[in-house]
């Protein structure tokens, strides 16, 4: 049975793939009328210019045959300008003069003439300048690998969002008939709890009444027949409650703890549409400073927002608790939305990293609130329910966000992207004050403290985990996706769009892949020997960086990457989870210490990238940080650390936070 809201998914769906299909072929008819004519238009500038220089050697008294340099004149325009194949300079009585390029091939292709012309009048020369027929296709074809990757995006997106469209209420309500409904399938005649504050009682009350007026009749029918002795008919009604659910409650999943989804969904988008460019653009910032290379200004503003990201998250933790989740929400949202103006509004580099650690803090403030919040609204099962509510937003944020703010920067520049964060985040607060019910504050915060860290870091086997695993596969994912990948592209001349299509491919696996991982490692109880084997695989695709250079060696890093870290994530937070549980009341600071660690290799790979990269190149630099994580997996093996009992897969699963 498809639920009511799988079916509007499947709608929504439907829907958007026809829009985006027409919306696709109006691209292609679109970008056909405007780049051809466009191509042309350069093809006769860049010819009207060269006519010029002719006319004014013509003029000098330099017949046409004697004017020199003009083949390489052509050869130079031709490399500036790859949309041209040929450029030829003829007589006219037709004899060649001087040309660039190769001419076979060229009989279809569209061809521009631009006539040179004495003083008087009189024609002395032809420009011809071929276009390249090839260049079109691929212009043209860029637009739909675009149009195509942005419909993507928005089907991801308009799903992301359904609950904000629907509404937290209509959401519930849906939710409340879904439950009964699915249940009565399966001949479940039990009495579900909710929903009465909400508009679903309207739409429930009659299968309730008749689930309570079932359960009366059949504890008056069990009444009487133990008031007559009657064992037998006893029997048959303790079978049928047995069977059918008859006089029991149900709790459902608590809708509250999940309704910060799309305001989380849409904060970590905003984040998420800089990364195929923060590189390259801080690069550009920093250009007229010679005081910092390129490479290490490149890395500043990535790892200043780790570090920030990193530090705040504990005492953060507390100061959410305290003033409420939802206040947190919006604060953390506003601060961060100013950081991105600024970052948009700045040419200054300085203050360029100021703003990036503003943003940093806001970021901090608002994944502690929503995490919060739905720790806040849930408990037991529903709690792990919730919690991989929580991380699917933030994955499936980091799926979208790169190729739509790549697209954005080639189109608009990167100030219109930092801009679009900007709104993206103040939209975020206005759904989350719309959304989030008002703020629980409490007297004292029960946050953790740094003590409780350090008592956690004496649970059994956990520190090995953190140090050999957790901390290198933070620092290979940082230093490769957010800061040697893009900049590696940028150097072979891949545009921001193109960058943001290679960062999705890491999520993409993830988000196919961690479930499936997940329940083979429960299935064969080997939590440990996943997270060794994931560390070697996501190490072996950085290590074969300088054996094969090129663009094909980089997306098998990054395929390698996530098959690597699918296969640990799970089983990584499961071990950390068992390591928690056996400290008994400090499971909180071992959770709290995971994070940390994670958050701290995500700070120190861009700070040990950029060095790298600045004094052995990218290959060396993804290599070495590779040799890091494989040499931590092969550590920990080898230690003897995967003797942990299996158990507590999920309960963790909520420390990975996407892609940070």
């Amino acid at each position: 049975m498809i639920g009511f809201r799988a079916g509007i998914s499947i709608a929504i769906a439907a829907v958007l793939c026809v829009a985006l299909a027409v919306v696709g072929w109006g691209a292609r008819s679109a970008a056909e009328r405007t780049i051809v004519p466009e191509i042309l238009a350069k093809a006769e500038s860049v010819g009207r210019s060269a006519a010029s220089l002719v006319e004014v050697a013509y003029g000098a008294g330099i017949p046409l045959d004697r004017m020199v340099g003009v083949p390489a004149y052509f050869a130079d325009l031709r490399a500036a300008n790859r949309e041209f194949a040929l450029i030829r300079m003829t007589a006219p009585d037709g004899r060649e003069i001087a040309r660039s390029g190769p001419a076979a091939g060229m009989a279809a292709a569209p061809v521009v003439h631009v006539a040179a012309a004495s003083r008087s009048g009189v024609p002395i020369a032809d420009i011809a300048v071929t276009v390249d027929p090839s260049v079109i296709s691929e212009e043209v074809g860029g637009v739909l690998i675009d149009v195509a990757f942005i419909g993507v995006v928005s089907l991801l997106i308009a799903l992301e969002l359904v609950a904000l469209v629907i509404g937290t209420s209509g959401i519930a309500a849906l939710s409340a008939l879904e439950d009964r409904l699915r249940a009565l399938a399966k001949g479940r005649l039990a009495l579900h709890e909710g929903g009465a504050e909400t508009r679903a009682r309207e739409l429930v009350a009659p299968i309730d009444r008749q689930m309570s007026d079932l359960a009366a009749r059949h504890a008056a029918a069990r009444a009487a027949a133990a008031r007559a002795g009657d064992a037998e008919a006893l029997a048959q009604l303790d079978q049928v409650s047995r069977r059918t659910g008859l006089g029991a409650v149900t709790t459902p999943e608590c809708q509250a703890a999940v309704a910060v989804r799309p305001a989380l969904f849409l904060f970590m988008l905003a984040e998420e549409l800089t990364r195929p460019f923060l590189p390259r653009f801080a690069q550009g910032l920093a250009a007229g400073d010679g005081a910092i290379g390129p490479d290490m200004a490149a890395s500043l503003p990535i790892v200043a927002f780790m570090a920030v990201v990193a530090l705040c998250q504990i005492p953060f933790a507390a100061l959410s608790e305290r003033m409420g989740r939802r206040p947190g929400f919006l604060i953390g949202a506003l601060l961060a939305a100013c950081g991105y103006a600024l970052s948009a509004s700045t040419g200054d580099y300085t203050l360029f990293l100021a703003a990036r650690v503003a943003t940093a803090v806001g970021y901090a403030l608002v994944f502690v609130s929503a995490q919060g919040h739905v720790v806040d609204y849930s408990a037991g099962s529903a709690r792990t329910t919730a919690l991989a509510v929580f991380v699917r937003a933030i994955m499936v944020a980091s799926l979208c966000g790169p190729p739509i703010g790549g697209v954005i920067a080639d189109r608009l520049g990167p100030q219109a992207a930092f801009f679009l964060a900007a709104g993206l985040a103040i939209v975020a607060l206005g759904v989350a004050a719309l959304t989030l019910p008002a703020a629980r504050h409490a007297v004292k915060g029960a946050g953790l403290s740094w003590r409780d860290l350090k008592d956690a870091a004496r649970a059994p086997r956990l520190m090995a985990l953190l140090v050999g695993c957790a901390f290198p596969a933070k620092l290979l994912l940082a230093a490769l996706c957010f800061l040697l990948v893009p900049l590696q592209l940028q150097a072979l001349g891949y545009s921001s769009a193109a960058i943001g299509r290679f960062q999705m491919i890491y999520p993409i696996l993830m988000v196919v892949l961690v479930p499936v991982f997940a329940a083979m490692a429960d299935r064969m109880a080997a939590r440990a020997g996943f997270v060794v084997l994931g560390g070697l695989v996501a190490g072996a695709g950085a290590l074969a960086l300088p054996l094969f250079p090129g663009v094909l060696v980089i997306a098998l890093a990054l395929v390698l990457l996530g098959i690597g870290q699918s296969m640990s994530i799970a089983s990584q937070s499961a071990l950390v989870a068992d390591s928690a549980s056996a400290t008994g009341g400090r499971s909180a600071g071992v959770l709290g210490l995971f994070r940390l660690v994670e958050r701290s290799g995500n700070a120190a790979g861009p700070a040990a990238a950029g060095a790298l990269l600045a004094s052995i190149g990218f290959a060396s630099a993804g290599a070495a940080l590779g040799a890091v994580v494989v040499a931590g997996a092969a550590l920990y093996a080898l230690a003897g650390r995967g003797a942990l009992r299996p158990g507590a897969a999920a309960s963790a699963s909520a420390s990975e936070g996407g892609a940070l």
